[in-house]
């Protein structure tokens, strides 16, 4: 199961790559450019007020404190980090419901308006499900849980960033 989950997700990957490769005749101008970037914008300012809006909850209060630094200031993230715990039954309950939470912004990224920009966040959903339910499951700690997180974090953030290159500039 886990190979072919591995296949599907080099699939994804493969694809969105392939959709980037523009038949000559369609070069981007700098119009359209500008067109992507704002509607980008406008897609990720919805996705951060939704994500605002879930981290305000009790149960996204509960886990950045107690099992998965969700803010940046949170004053426990190093115990998180470094934490050899395993989730307990509580814990799990409380990751499960802030997962579900996060769902109506996830849904969000398909608004964006290339697949390879959509690609990027489907795939680091993907990676952020495989951690909470390594977690759920005791496969790995809290620590690993928060530095895999963290770690898929920074991977996301640079393939964002060169799925964006082709837009930037005028």
């Amino acid at each position: 199961m886990k190979n072919f989950f591995r296949v599907v997700c080099l699939s994804t990957l493969v694809l969105a790559g392939c959709a980037n490769n523009k038949p000559s005749g369609t070069e981007l101008t700098p119009e359209n450019k500008a067109e992507i970037q704002e509607q980008v914008k406008t897609v990720q300012k919805k996705m951060s007020a939704c994500v605002a809006g879930v981290n305000k909850t009790d149960d996204a209060k509960y886990v950045d404190a107690n099992i998965i630094v969700i803010s940046a200031n949170n004053p426990n993230a190093n115990k998180l980090f470094n934490s050899a715990d395993f989730i307990s039954d509580e814990q799990a309950v409380e990751l499960k419901k802030f997962k579900e939470a996060t769902m109506q912004c996830r849904s969000i990224a398909k608004e964006l308006p290339k697949p390879e920009l959509v690609a990027v966040y489907e795939y680091y959903n993907s990676k952020v499900d495989d951690v909470y339910n390594d977690l759920v499951n005791k496969r790995i700690t809290i620590g690993v849980a928060n530095q895999e997180r963290q770690m898929r974090l920074h991977y996301t953030n640079d393939k964002w960033a060169q799925a964006m290159k082709t837009y930037q500039g005028g």
